[in-house]
């Protein structure tokens, strides 16, 4: 993390654990004009009880996704499984996931 305004705002952070919440949140945000704003979260989006709807999903997997597998095969693997249970066979989707970039195996030698 090298953006100056970030670090700058980290200094103004204050988190702490609060074990009874398990997996919520609590959030308390003072402006500088003595505003506070208060927000409270028991489960967490992506929690079986606070599920992500399949447009979450298929934006996590584009920004995810585009790491490894051709742009133009992105869409295309959100629309067939958007439809799995439909499809005739289980290849359309492996072949779509065959990325043309390189590889990277880290350091040899």
């Amino acid at each position: 993390m090298n953006d100056p305004r970030l670090i700058s705002l980290t200094e103004k952070v204050n988190a702490n654990l609060v074990r009874e919440l398990k997996f919520g949140a609590r959030v308390a945000v003072r402006m500088k004009g003595g505003t506070e704003y208060k927000g409270f979260l028991a489960t967490p989006k992506g929690n079986p009880a606070n599920p992500l709807s399949f447009e979450e999903i298929a934006k996590k997997f584009r920004d995810t996704a585009k790491l490894a597998i051709p742009d133009k095969n992105i869409e295309a693997l959100i629309e067939k499984i958007g439809v799995f249970e439909k499809l005739p066979d289980v290849r359309e989707i492996i072949t779509l996931t065959e990325s043309s970039r390189p590889v990277s195996h880290g350091a040899t030698g």
